[in-house]
């Protein structure tokens, strides 16, 4: 209710139930005279090691939601710890959103590759590189 002075407060308590509810019918009463359009998004969460039992679990729900977000997320860890319990886990992400999700691994840049990468830069910003 406080809004941005909430911040400097430190009260970054739960949005009331009330004011949830005030909220969702304002946005269905908007949809339904085509003021309003809901459009699915991306999330996209780096370090997502870091999150806590909780968030997961609150994610996992939110995936569930016929309005879900496409997830994409990150992480450098292998088998760790998921904060908030004592259990290890790959990437330190529950098994049950492990088994939710596609993993698709990178790898750094080749040297050839940052080349085509700068010559591709190089022309867009209409900059002569030299050679070396």
């Amino acid at each position: 209710t406080q809004g941005f002075l909430a911040l400097f407060t430190g009260d970054t308590g739960e949005i009331r139930a009330e004011v949830r509810e005030q909220i969702d019918t304002k946005v269905a009463e908007w949809r339904e005279e085509g003021k309003a359009e809901i459009v699915p998004g991306v999330l996209f969460i780096d370090e997502v090691h870091m999150l806590d039992i909780e968030c997961f679990s609150f994610l996992n729900r939110a995936l569930e939601n016929e309005m879900a977000p496409i997830l994409v997320v990150a992480t450098n860890r292998g088998i760790t710890s998921i904060r908030g319990t004592n259990y290890k886990s790959p990437h330190g992400i529950p098994i049950d959103l492990l088994d939710r999700l596609l993993i698709i691994t990178t790898q750094p840049y080749t040297k050839d590759e940052i080349r085509k990468i700068l010559d591709i830069r190089c022309q867009e910003e209409d900059v002569e590189m030299a050679e070396e």
